[in-house]
């Protein structure tokens, strides 16, 4: 009986554990252009298009004044994200907060996080000027 009961809450356990997860959806998060994925996008229930929309308005923004302001390969990089807290920013501009959704499902602490996804931003950052400097 006793091993029955244990197999019991040890099912109920799995189960709990790969339920979260069987939940969860995601969509990445890349840098146009690169095919470097800055992260996955988690979510439960509807796609949260305008909140995805909006992380790629902000990084647009910065590539966009790169680009307005002659496509100088000096003026932008990968040293120009900084992590504030939980959050993300490049130039200033802001990007994206390390939210504790997504850092509970990546066994992380927010800030943690937003240290992870700014790696990849600035990998991101620098393959995309790389592609978009002016040839002479």
């Amino acid at each position: 009986m006793q091993v029955r009961k244990l197999n019991f809450l040890f099912a109920i356990a799995l189960l709990v554990v790969f339920s979260g997860t069987v939940l969860a959806q995601g969509i990445p998060v890349d840098i146009p252009g690169t095919g470097v994925n800055f992260f996955l996008y988690r979510y439960e229930g509807e796609v949260p298009y305008k909140e995805i929309d909006a992380i790629w308005d902000n990084i647009s923004q910065v590539f966009q004044a790169w680009v307005d302001s002659g496509q100088d390969p000096g003026a932008l990089s990968g040293q120009d994200v900084q992590v504030r807290g939980a959050d993300i920013f490049v130039k200033n501009q802001f990007i994206v907060t390390a939210d504790q959704y997504h850092a509970n499902a990546n066994k992380a602490t927010p800030s943690q996080l937003a240290e992870k996804w700014a790696a990849n931003l600035r990998k991101g950052v620098d393959a995309f000027v790389a592609i978009n400097v002016l040839k002479d």
